[in-house]
């Protein structure tokens, strides 16, 4: 076990485990890790999957009223929250499927992080909520981006707005999350990522991983003409490993 800032790193087999680490309610700061740190843990070449979960009863409860206005100004503000949001761009980039483990409070920026997985599960006692403009300010980990993505326009005016706190079944039903289980939410979480990746290939994981980033962040023409590379590539190794000779 590894430890960095409000966080810490274990790896289970190939699958990585990071875990907010400030209990009780594990709340954080825009830099809950450092970024050179988590970049030496996930590029172990043998990861499969990551899975981002809470450190005892909680998920995470996002920021602290006082560590939000606790800032001297406006600049000091967009630096903290940059800099969170390069940590939130780096997982978001990573070339294997990311699963939030959910327990307990899921709020504010905890949601914002969990939102940025690729596959949430969570415990039949989780919460969730965007607490942000009852304190006067709004959702600053790219809650607003993705939020409506998962659950539609309307749905998400209506969680930021009010505030309101959901249950882990409302949270099902509105897509927020993918799975209530009643066992330890980490636990699932790694049997559902070792069932996904089974005995796939890491190259063939990460060319799927990078396929679907290219389809959000590139244009069509863009996107199809990296899958073509990576299916000639993958081609061409399958070709080696099972006739000992590359094609002409």
């Amino acid at each position: 076990m590894e430890t960095s800032k409000m966080s810490q790193w274990e790896v289970r087999e190939n699958i990585g485990i990071l875990s907010f680490h400030n209990p009780p309610q594990n709340y954080l700061k825009p830099e809950f890790v450092e970024l050179t740190e988590l970049k030496k843990w996930t590029q172990e070449n043998s990861l499969k999957g990551m899975i981002l979960t809470g450190h005892g009863r909680h998920f995470c409860a996002g920021m602290s009223t006082q560590k939000i206005f606790e800032f001297e100004d406006a600049k000091t503000v967009q630096e903290s929250f940059r800099k969170g949001k390069e940590i939130a761009e780096y997982l978001d980039k990573l070339p294997i499927p990311i699963v939030a483990a959910i327990n307990g409070v899921c709020l504010g920026a905890g949601l914002e992080l969990a939102l940025g997985c690729h596959i949430r599960v969570c415990s039949e006692k989780a919460v969730f909520s965007f607490p942000e403009t009852g304190w006067g300010v709004i959702p600053g980990f790219n809650g607003t981006i993705l939020l409506p993505k998962k659950v539609g326009m309307s749905n998400a005016i209506e969680l930021i707005l009010t505030g309101k706190m959901l249950s882990a079944q409302e949270a099902l039903e509105l897509k927020l999350v993918d799975y209530v289980v009643k066992e330890n939410v980490v636990d699932f979480s790694c049997n559902l990522l070792k069932t996904i990746t089974a005995d796939r290939p890491i190259e063939v994981i990460h060319s799927v991983m990078k396929s679907l980033y290219n389809e959000r962040t590139m244009s069509y023409e863009e996107a199809t003409e990296e899958e073509t590379k990576m299916v000639a590539k993958l081609v061409l190794e399958g070709i080696r490993a099972r006739y000992g000779r590359i094609p002409e």
